[in-house]
């Protein structure tokens, strides 16, 4: 019986139902009729069928059971992608060049007399490495995007990676915190590694430089943002003042 999709909502609730390749491919041809409706872009509806896509295991009817899991996980994470939206490049840098303002207003700023929170409180958080910038980016972009997760790892073929804070399948954010005893070879090395590792077309490397080893942060981001094998690198930097 043919699946009867009329919401993207309703679509991710069969798809998380599915129970055979059957219903898959029913649901996928409801989906398919439904978002033409739309009118969504062609290079939407070509993603739907990228990630729809499972090789069939004609000797293990469980690796294929695996695989077909795996391609309407990918299906439900695409519709969500384009419910909540996909992050907009200018709005993401934006948001990252904006990240001090949150440390300011969070840290920097008297609460209120009247408040629990007391400014010793705040006076003793101090970052000391990048699980501590992780930890308060991660927690200042949530709000923003929802499917945000931290450190999600990747099989990249040859080994594993770990991203940082994975926004989507073409988003995410490596985090780098410079400390006392790292030079600014082993800062780049970091980042020319991690170029190749990740798999993403949009790679977001945010730099807190709280040793400030970073002279020229301008030259800096003009000499690595540029298109590395298809994909597209932005460098935020930030210099703290207190922290």
């Amino acid at each position: 019986m043919l699946a009867d999709i009329t919401s993207m909502r309703n679509a991710i609730v069969e798809l998380k139902a599915v129970k055979n390749s059957n219903d898959f491919e029913s649901i996928l041809y409801s989906l398919r009729d439904f978002l033409k409706t739309l009118d969504m872009d062609p290079k939407c509806l070509m993603e739907l069928e990228q990630r729809a896509y499972y090789p069939i295991n004609e000797y293990s009817d469980k690796e294929t059971r695996n695989n077909l899991d795996a391609a309407a996980k990918r299906v439900i994470e695409y519709l969500e992608e384009i419910m909540t939206g996909s992050p907009a490049d200018d709005q993401l840098l934006t948001v990252l060049d904006n990240y001090y303002l949150f440390l300011e207003s969070l840290l920097e700023r008297p609460p209120h007399k009247r408040g629990s929170i007391q400014k010793e409180q705040l006076s003793a958080l101090k970052i000391q490495n990048e699980y501590d910038v992780q930890h308060l980016l991660y927690a200042y972009l949530k709000p923003l995007y929802p499917l945000a997760r931290a450190e999600v790892s990747e099989d990249t073929g040859y080994g594993t990676v770990r991203t940082d804070i994975f926004l989507n399948s073409e988003h995410v954010i490596e985090v780098k915190c410079t400390r006392n005893s790292m030079k600014l070879k082993k800062l780049t090395e970091e980042i020319e590694a991690d170029m190749v590792h990740y798999s993403a077309e949009h790679i977001y490397f945010f730099i807190y430089d709280k040793e400030k080893i970073i002279e020229n942060p301008q030259l800096f981001r003009n000499t690595y943002e540029s298109k590395v094998k298809g994909k597209q690198i932005h460098i935020v930097i930030h210099q703290p003042k207190i922290l």
